[in-house]
């Protein structure tokens, strides 16, 4: 927990917290611009937020830059930091005097609090299980129809995967989700290799007319392999892989050949040609045609013809060395195939017709693996979506029924008169809290607070924060049963409040002996007053 925190702007340097309640009190006059909300945005600095850089900007511009040293126990031992706002996106551990010992980032930081604090989840940020319940002024964090949004604009969905997260329940949905992409982007491989036409892809029709080509033709293997080329009717023997690929292989290579073939005729074709400019005819039809400058375009021309002939020839020669190269590639594969088998001409064609018909339904075959890839995948898709989608609706259901248990019982128990409860419905998508009876502003206030205890109470949620607005709209008694419930928490609570002698002793004497500070309008929090200088002031 925070036991401790010091800086040069305060004007008590250092100011202690405790187990349970902490409070920032105000005066009896209801003061502002004296440092409460200043103070409990510290707090939330100090807890990795950075809010306070921005809102209480007024802060910085009259004191200038400035550091902020933590203290922290867990388990009895004692852990110190500094953080300041010059360079708020890092934090420095130090020693108990404050003296900066190693730097880290600010990420770091927060997860050290977070693995502190025990907070279970490993998908759960610091931040995102403690910001939303830090509720300050200038943090807009209050909507009291929206108690688990951190910010307004933030997303439904993701504040109830939070919710989800600080229940320690996303393991399961996080599996889930894994094993979803893992199909997804197989899927989407294979619809870019099909795509590209890397393996074949084929639709319903065209799978189903595979399916009886591939039973004709394995029926027609099957006859031709008891032919009396093959005593034992093992098709093996006359048609292996190396024989079929090495079939192929050699297509190609002929393939290959006849393109390096048309190439060379169309060069030679090329060398053959010379250009023979009779120039003097044109002058029987145009006498004054300047001959001599004719003629020197055409050396010109001849010497650049001479330079292309001899690059021609280079690539004569260099085609006629790689077709001799595929003539003995040809030979090395006929020669393997005579040694696998050898067949004499009538034993040929009929290799010939059987590795025809192999070959074709390897492909026949392959199509209809990959569209048997492909129906598998999608059905493990749609069978993991839904078994994700029951999963998610498991857990919000349970996470509903718990909450709204307990915000019935704490309900109860600040409401002697058994005022109805506010309720969360809650999906994976959305959530919706609602109040039923009395809609003022001062029970809509009551159920945010109701919902934030409830949440202390059911989570590894730390600590919560509330400012002094909050209390202000609240009705007495309530208010009463409220701090009588903090006071019984073991978890850190902080608040700040003002105006206490509205309330019973009990209340009040709860309030002063668990004071963090007290502040006034001649006790502010920072060592410096700027509220008449027409800037910007703080509570």
């Amino acid at each position: 927990m925070l036991i401790r925190i010091k800086s040069a702007i305060f004007s008590e340097e250092t100011i202690e917290f405790h187990e349970g309640l902490n409070v920032v009190l105000g005066d009896n006059n209801g003061s502002n611009s004296i440092g409460k909300s200043t103070l409990l945005m510290i707090l939330d600095f100090i807890f990795g937020g950075n809010t306070y850089i921005t809102y209480n900007s007024d802060v910085k511009t009259n004191l200038g830059h400035h550091n902020f040293g933590i203290t922290f126990k867990f388990n009895n031992k004692e852990y110190h930091f500094v953080r300041g706002t010059e360079r708020p996106e890092i934090v420095y551990r130090s020693n108990k005097d404050y003296e900066k010992l190693q730097e880290i980032s600010i990420n770091d930081y927060t997860k050290e609090l977070k693995f502190r604090y025990g907070l279970e989840s490993d998908q759960l940020t610091f931040r995102s299980a403690v910001s939303t319940f830090s509720r300050v002024w200038g943090k807009e964090n209050y909507n009291v129809k929206k108690p688990l949004h951190s910010f307004p604009q933030e997303k439904f969905i993701q504040t109830v995967t939070n919710l989800i997260k600080l229940f320690n329940k996303y393991d399961g949905i996080e599996l889930h989700e894994k094993e979803l992409k893992k199909l997804e982007e197989q899927k989407k491989v294979l619809n870019s290799a099909g795509k590209h036409k890397l393996i074949p892809k084929i639709t319903k029709k065209e799978f189903t007319k595979n399916e009886k080509e591939i039973e004709s033709l394995l029926k027609e293997i099957e006859r031709l392999g008891k032919n009396v080329y093959s005593p034992s009717g093992d098709i093996k023997e006359i048609v292996s892989d190396e024989m079929i690929n090495l079939r192929k292989e050699k297509k190609k290579l002929i393939d290959e050949r006849e393109y390096y073939i048309s190439r060379l005729n169309r060069t030679t074709r090329t060398i053959k040609r010379t250009t023979n400019a009779e120039f003097e005819s044109l002058l029987e039809f145009f006498p004054n045609v300047n001959l001599e400058k004719l003629q020197n375009i055409e050396s010109f021309h001849q010497g650049i013809t001479s330079i292309l002939s001899e690059e021609l020839e280079n690539a004569k020669k260099e085609l006629v060395n790689t077709i001799d190269d595929l003539d003995k590639e040809m030979n090395k594969i006929i020669k393997k195939q005579e040694q696998l088998l050898k067949p004499d001409e009538e034993l040929n064609v009929f290799i010939d017709n059987l590795i025809e018909m192999s070959s074709k339904l390897k492909n026949l075959q392959s199509e209809n693996q990959y569209y048997t890839k492909m129906s598998g995948i999608k059905d493990n898709i749609s069978t993991k979506k839904g078994e994700l989608e029951e999963l998610k609706e498991k857990i919000v259901k349970e996470i509903n029924k718990v909450i709204n248990t307990k915000l019935k019982a704490i309900n109860d128990l600040i409401h002697e008169d058994k005022r109805t409860a506010p309720e969360l419905n809650l999906t994976y998508s959305k959530y919706e809290y609602e109040f039923f009876d009395n809609t003022g502003t001062g029970k809509a206030y009551t159920n945010l607070l109701i919902f934030d205890l409830s949440l202390l109470f059911l989570t590894k949620l730390p600590f919560i924060m509330h400012d002094s607005f909050l209390f202000k709209n609240i009705e007495k008694e309530a208010v009463e049963q409220i701090i009588k419930l903090y006071n019984s928490m073991s978890k850190q609570v902080f608040i700040a409040i003002d105006i206490i002698d509205m309330y019973n002793k009990t209340t009040q004497n709860i309030l002063l002996e668990k004071k963090v500070i007290q502040l006034s309008k001649d006790r502010l929090l920072t060592i410096l007053d700027w509220r008449d200088s027409g800037k910007e002031k703080f509570e």
